[in-house]
């Protein structure tokens, strides 16, 4: 007889659709028709241990394949159960962790330390603050140059671009205010893009001043300060291949994809509810 471990591979194995039921079976030393019986007994009513007590309730198949769907184009526990929400479905996290951990679709970690609390900080309107950096994308072997309103998450511009120079942010930058707006203040790290370390002229901070807008740098040693920027390298790194182009994905990003931080709501959604007038 088959242990749970065994069955689970196998279920694991017909959702990826990398082997056919007859390998499945040879590999496990059973027979094809028991491999099939197994996939219907997951499709009716999923593979669980024995327990004691009362029987966990059991996910409809529609529900499960969505959360199974959800978790492939990369999104997190968390995540999936805000998105199930959006369309009327409550399933709690602890549910689909438990099904995804059962699929093998949940990494095993080990345990994390306890994450210091920090005070969130974000400006009260659109274009109040717009912050800045370049991330290495080394998948396509260049930089990922963009710019971020703090308060609501919208992108307002973002390129692939193949050197991380001063010209390169001020343009990407002009891009994205004659569209949007300026804003009042940028931020950014001490970069040598953004900022003289020898007492020189800096021509990111004249460009900002001449038009009107104040630049501000993050405190050394604090990566939380511009921690909104990190976050969005990496929903990119996860989310970004699963479109044709960063295009396409950046306008995703701002007018589809619900921000579990802005209460499931779009970034371009707070952009414009938020934007002062």
């Amino acid at each position: 007889m088959l242990s749970l471990e065994k069955k689970q591979w196998i279920i694991r194995q017909k959702n990826d659709g990398k082997l056919t039921d007859t390998q499945i079976a040879m590999s496990q030393g059973i027979s094809r028709r028991y491999v099939l019986k197994l996939w219907s007994i997951y499709k009716k009513e999923g593979l669980l241990e024995k327990q004691l007590g009362r029987p966990e309730e059991q996910l409809p198949l529609a529900i499960r394949e969505q959360i199974m769907s959800l978790r492939k184009k990369g999104h997190g526990i968390r995540r999936i159960e805000g998105l199930l929400k959006i369309g009327g479905i409550n399933v709690s996290h602890n549910k689909i962790h438990k099904l995804l951990t059962r699929l093998g679709m949940v990494n095993q970690e080990p345990k994390k330390a306890r994450r210091n609390k920090y005070v969130r900080w974000e400006r009260k309107h659109s274009n109040s603050l717009w912050q800045t950096d370049f991330c290495w994308v080394a998948k396509l072997d260049c930089w990922l140059c963009g710019w971020l309103d703090d308060h609501s998450r919208f992108v307002p511009v973002a390129e692939y671009i193949t050197e991380a120079t001063s010209d390169n942010v001020i343009d990407l930058f002009e891009k994205g205010a004659k569209k949007f707006g300026y804003p009042r203040q940028t931020l950014s790290d001490r970069g040598s893009q953004f900022y003289s370390n020898l007492g020189e002229t800096c021509r990111f901070y004249e460009h900002m001043k001449g038009k009107g807008v104040d630049h501000i740098y993050a405190s050394v040693k604090k990566p939380t300060t511009c921690g909104k920027l990190e976050r969005f390298w990496g929903t990119h790194n996860t989310e970004r291949w699963n479109f044709p182009s960063l295009n396409e994905f950046i306008k995703y990003y701002n007018y589809k994809r619900p921000h579990m931080s802005l209460n499931y709501q779009t970034p371009y959604e707070i952009f414009i509810r938020d934007k002062k007038v």
